[in-house]
């Protein structure tokens, strides 16, 4: 990505240790301390940042030269493969393998071992955050969405965001669960593509912004102040008026939520880029832009190192000090995980390139 939109990258870094602080809360944490303290609603109020991470996304996607719909669905098909490696890391191995899955994790399925060939694989298909991005890629190449108008984009997102409700649960003869993949309700896919892809779309269109603005990045974080103002203007009235309706289950919002979530969210960008992006260059700064860069790597490690440990810390029995220090604990395994990871594939790289000798 330019270097220009450095604030973009800052704030998709922060989405990484963001999910590590929230996802170990939700399988480490008691439930007093998630539900009724004021850590834990903290914690929860930062998770709100997902749709940050799927702005960055379209806007990534606008920028990138890689637009033809052979690769788009390429890496569509590449992010849901990892998607399914990582369910079947994060709970096929330690219930089938490694026979360490606390029981009452298991419990909270309503299920007990052992489990059934079925509901194993109601777990190892979990729709989460990167079979959305997965399916959004592939929908994005089918439809070319490099050759529409921005207007029709733009038009797109309002339209899915809008009538999100209307199509919560429904079933398609396709598959039920290629139907929960677009319009879940329940908790096997958490990130459905209606509404959560308006996101991205937005992203897509404020990348095409800054490309006609001539690469502007004053330009384009003015248009995130003002539009995300507006947006903000409109989701909080709609949940005042139905918040239940629009914003009673994250996971699977409607209109009014995902326009109020989109609208903070590029506010927030702005607010970053103007109090911030400029004025820090220090390891946190670097930290943050490592974390940007190889966001999908540390999100499907953190994932896994948290399920594997549940092991040894129990789901759902810490409390407050001892999650602080599991949240340090996962943040260090995770990047640390990571090192090794791209220190040996560095390694496998330069034997393969090393020149035979020859007799």
């Amino acid at each position: 990505m330019n270097t220009r939109l450095k604030t973009i990258d800052l704030a998709r870094g922060a989405s990484v240790f963001i999910m590590i602080l929230v996802h170990t809360l939700w399988m480490y944490s008691s439930t007093t301390l998630q539900s009724e303290s004021l850590f834990g609603a903290v914690i929860h109020i930062l998770g709100k940042g997902t749709a940050s991470f799927l702005v960055a996304m379209g806007l990534s996607m606008a920028l990138s030269r890689r637009q033809t719909p052979l690769l788009l669905i390429k890496r569509g098909i590449q992010l849901l493969l990892l998607a399914y490696l990582m369910n079947a890391a994060k709970f096929w191995l330690p219930i089938e393998v490694f026979n360490t899955m606390p029981e009452a994790f298991i419990n909270a399925y309503g299920w007990q071992s052992p489990l059934s060939a079925g509901q194993l694989q109601f777990m190892v298909l979990t729709g989460d955050i990167l079979q959305l991005a997965g399916v959004s890629l592939l929908l994005s190449g089918a439809l070319n969405i490099a050759r529409w108008k921005t207007a029709w984009i733009a038009f797109l997102a309002v339209a899915i965001a809008l009538v999100s409700q209307f199509v919560r649960g429904q079933q398609f003869a396709l598959s039920p669960y290629i139907s929960d993949l677009f319009f879940a309700n329940n908790y096997q896919v958490y990130f459905p593509v209606f509404p959560w892809i308006s996101a991205i779309l937005t992203g897509y269109v404020l990348g095409r912004l800054y490309i006609n603005s001539k690469h502007n990045a004053a330009y384009l974080y003015s248009v995130c102040a003002k539009l995300g103002a507006a947006l903000l203007i409109v989701g909080t009235a709609w949940l005042i008026a139905d918040f239940k309706g629009q914003f009673g289950n994250f996971f699977h919002l409607n209109g009014g939520g995902i326009i109020y979530l989109i609208g903070l969210n590029l506010f927030g960008l702005a607010v970053i880029e103007y109090v911030f992006a400029n004025k820090f260059n220090g390891p946190i700064t670097r930290a943050l832009l490592y974390a940007s860069k190889h966001v999908t790597a540390l999100y499907i490690i953190q994932w896994v190192l948290i399920c594997w440990l549940m092991g040894v810390f129990g789901y759902h029995t810490q409390s407050l000090w001892p999650t602080l220090c599991l949240m340090a604990l996962m943040g260090l395994l995770t990047f640390a995980v990571h090192k090794v990871y791209l220190q040996t594939k560095q390694n496998i790289l330069a034997i393969k390139q090393k020149p035979k000798r020859t007799a």
